[in-house]
C-alpha cells in the first residue's frame, strides 16, 4: 500500500513520444540485430561480408528500386541475392519499422 501512495505522488512521469519516434526506435534495434553485420552500423555498407554488393550502401542514394518505404518493405519481406528474405523472421509491423529506420539513415546522410 506503501507503494501504491509513493507512486501516485511521483511528479516525474513516462516520457511520451509520438508514433514515429517510437517506430524509429523500434526500427534501429532491428536493424541492429538483423541488418548491420551486412549494412554496417552507419548503413554505409562497408562490411567484409557485403562491401562488394553495390546495393549494401543504405545512404548513398542508391537503391535497387525506388527508395520508397513500400518498396524497402519490399526488399525486407522478400530479399533479393543476396540478401536473405525477413518474412516470417519479422512481423509486418518489425518491418515497417526497420524500413522507417533505414530511410532516417538515409536521409541524415543526405543532410
Amino acid at each position: 500500500m506503501a507503494l501504491s501512495i509513493l507512486a501516485s505522488c511521483r511528479d516525474d512521469r513516462l516520457p511520451e513520444g509520438d508514433g514515429r519516434t517510437r517506430a524509429l526506435a523500434a526500427g534501429r534495434r532491428i536493424y541492429e540485430k538483423k541488418c548491420a553485420s551486412c549494412h554496417a552500423m552507419t548503413g554505409d555498407g562497408k562490411t567484409v561480408s557485403a562491401s562488394r554488393f553495390p546495393y549494401a550502401n543504405l545512404v548513398d542514394g542508391k537503391w535497387r528500386s525506388d527508395g520508397t518505404a513500400g518498396s524497402i518493405e519490399q526488399q525486407i519481406r522478400k530479399g533479393h541475392d543476396p540478401m536473405p528474405k525477413f518474412e516470417g523472421k519479422l512481423t509486418d509491423q518489425e518491418i515497417r519499422d526497420t524500413a522507417a529506420y533505414v530511410l532516417e539513415l538515409s536521409r541524415r546522410r543526405a543532410r
